[in-house]
């Protein structure tokens, strides 16, 4: 069993060996904070507990530069049980954290006029967020990227736009 931070790490290694850095390198220019938990510093801990587990491997190497670099790699048992992780992951729903939650539970704290303002805010973050991932999902697109990652901004802009259609009925209600 390997949790979905674990599976990310796993399918950067499954492109091809890596060290640490090359994988935080590739979780920032793939923007892929946006959907993952994966902090800088939480790389390493994952890569060591991965090992542990026997499906990494990894082997020290003198770099170009002449630095020393901790290369992973998957083992077989790290191939099959991704495999799986990535069968399991595309087959059922499974909820996600939304900071907005904290304040829904709380919005008695506010005072009305808050509550709109704030929420107006979000609204506009929204809006704001469409229009990147647009952008994004056009990069992609014209890049000839695959079809998962293209899918990967399709996704968060529907999700996006359930989310403002959410919100305009809850506007709505609320005042």
């Amino acid at each position: 069993m390997v949790s979905n931070k674990e599976a990310t790490l796993l399918g950067l290694l499954s492109e091809k060996s890596k060290h640490a850095y090359e994988i935080e390198n590739d979780i920032k220019e793939r923007d892929m904070r946006y959907w993952t938990e994966i902090s800088m510093s939480s790389v390493y801990k994952l890569l060591n507990k991965l090992e542990k587990k026997n499906l990494l491997k990894s082997e020290v190497k003198l770099s170009n530069k002449n630095v020393v670099q901790k290369i992973y790699s998957l083992t077989d048992q790290g191939k099959i049980v991704f495999e799986n992780k990535v069968k399991e992951l595309i087959s059922a729903w499974q909820p996600s954290i939304y900071p907005i939650d904290i304040s829904l539970a709380n919005l008695s704290l506010l005072k009305k006029e808050q509550v709109i303002e704030g929420l107006a805010k979000y609204m506009e973050s929204l809006d704001n967020e469409v229009k990147c991932y647009q952008e994004l999902e056009k990069f992609l697109i014209d890049n000839k990227c695959t079809l998962g990652n293209i899918q990967l901004a399709t996704r968060r802009i529907y999700m996006l736009k359930g989310e403002k259609e959410w919100l305009q009925g809850f506007i709505l209600k609320y005042k």
